[in-house]
């Protein structure tokens, strides 16, 4: 039976919980065993002994569907109560230009030819980009090119180094949505010496919303998932997974040759095409953007004004 985890906000704390048909457990409640050692490092401590965490899990699920208990269980939650999965995941790393569409139809390149290329990789720094849903990014105010790239985002569950790639999806555990937020301006600085930046284009605060919920990887087919991001209700991409130029396994390859992957981490694994970027179009303080992926729910987000910004700064026209 499918299952799913989230931490969720409710009554000023965060709850990581278990959620069967849109049910919710407080885990804490029915079953704190799966968060030691740490139980105040919430999920984190399941993906971190995943092996036995999720044969735990698949007997806790049976036995409430037999059972249900409603002591433990919450109120299901809001669309703007639902906190970062993972609060304390060890690295986020994304993969860049991984979507034929959005090489050929957003980058231009249209004689790419992926045996004469290597992945792009890069890190966002997890405790300052991630965020959830609802009022939680915070306009960058340094920019006025404020782009959204929905992605595929998969969660570690085993340790490895200099990975195979007939070995790569043993080591995931569960899959959510991820959204990379670009700042086009510094990612592409006409100051800057090779005119491209990562740091300034994807590592600033709030950069990277993940959620609502984290899935298992057995229940997922992540090679044919639907992908599409909403600005305002406008539908701005829609894909498939199917259209990834690097495969799941090949990008975890590519990955552990120059880090250690491990339980906890978060992988982005690319956007197609429809990213703003294309046309000139960037986020504004007020919109909403909702991102959906097949089976892993809907993730939504609202662009704030930083509190710290000048009272004329308005974001992107």
């Amino acid at each position: 039976m499918t299952y799913s985890l989230a931490t969720i906000r409710q009554n000023a704390r965060a709850i990581p919980v278990l959620e069967i048909a849109g049910t919710y457990y407080d885990l804490a409640k029915i079953a704190p065993e799966l968060l030691e050692p740490a139980p105040q490092r919430g999920l984190i401590n399941i993906f971190e002994r995943w092996p036995e965490r999720e044969a735990m899990l698949d007997r806790l699920v049976a036995e409430l569907k037999a059972r249900p208990r409603a002591s433990a269980q919450v109120r299901a939650p809001q669309p703007d109560e639902f906190l970062t999965p993972l609060q304390y995941p060890t690295k986020v790393v994304l993969m860049g230009a991984n979507y034929y569409t959005h090489v050929h139809n957003d980058a231009g390149f249209h004689d790419f030819d992926k045996a004469n290329k290597i992945p792009t990789l890069f890190f966002k720094p997890p405790t300052t980009t991630l965020v959830g849903s609802g009022k939680s990014v915070r306009y960058p105010i340094q920019s006025d090119k404020f782009d959204w790239e929905i992605e595929l985002a998969v969660i570690i569950g085993r340790r490895g180094r200099r990975i195979s790639e007939a070995e790569a999806l043993d080591h995931v555990a569960g899959f959510t949505i991820g959204v990379d937020l670009s700042a086009r301006d510094w990612q592409f600085h006409e100051k800057h010496l090779v005119k491209f930046d990562l740091f300034g284009g994807k590592g600033f605060d709030d950069s990277c919303p993940v959620g609502p919920k984290i899935v298992p990887a057995r229940f997922i087919d992540h090679a044919n998932l639907q992908l599409k991001l909403w600005v305002n209700g406008d539908l701005k991409q829609d894909a498939n997974t199917r259209d990834m130029i690097w495969s799941l396994a090949e990008q975890i390859a590519a990955i552990s040759e120059h880090v250690t992957v491990e339980p906890g981490d978060i992988l982005l694994t690319g956007t197609p095409a429809g990213v703003g970027l294309a046309t000139g179009t960037f986020l504004k303080i007020g919109d909403v953007v909702e991102a959906e992926i097949d089976g892993l729910g809907r993730l939504s987000f609202e662009i704030t004004a930083d509190a710290d910004a000048p009272a004329w700064q308005g974001g992107a026209a």
